[in-house]
Formats: structure tokens, C-alpha cells, sequence
């Protein structure tokens, strides 16, 4: 299970981004450098800390990092 400050400094790390300026609510699509490529990068970083994998599909439809960082703490992503 990764808190939401674990998913934003994950975001933050792969997109060389400035932790300061991540919200939990700003959508992903407005972060700079978030692409499918750098999508799927934070994807297989979170899989590879929490043990297992994410569903995809959610992933994917996942609009904040709030969101992301309930994907990463439900029961079936967790070791």
C-alpha cells in the first residue's frame, strides 16, 4: 500500500517534476511530460513497490494523483 505522498513523489521523480507544485486533485493530463510512455513508467514503478500488479484499464482512467494513490491502497494492488 503507497500513501498519496509516495504516488506524488513517484510522479514527481519519473517526470522531473518539482514536488511543490503536485496537487492531489490537479489532473494528470495537465502535468508536464505526462504522456502514455511516462504513464506506463509510473505504472510499472508502482507495481514493482506495492509487489503486484494494477489493473490497467483503471489505471489508465485514473484522472489525479488522488486517484492514483487509491489504485496503489486497494487490497488487490497490495502485497
Amino acid at each position: 500500500m503507497l500513501s498519496e505522498q509516495a504516488v506524488k513523489d513517484v510522479v514527481a521523480q519519473l517526470l522531473d517534476l518539482d514536488e511543490e507544485t503536485l496537487d492531489a486533485a490537479r489532473p494528470l493530463a495537465e502535468l508536464e511530460g505526462w504522456d502514455s510512455v511516462n504513464a506506463l513508467r509510473v505504472l510499472v514503478f508502482l507495481e514493482r513497490e506495492l509487489g503486484t500488479s494494477i489493473d490497467y484499464e483503471r489505471f489508465m482512467a485514473a484522472e489525479s494523483l488522488a486517484d492514483l494513490a487509491a489504485l496503489a491502497g486497494e487490497p488487490e494492488a497490495a502485497p
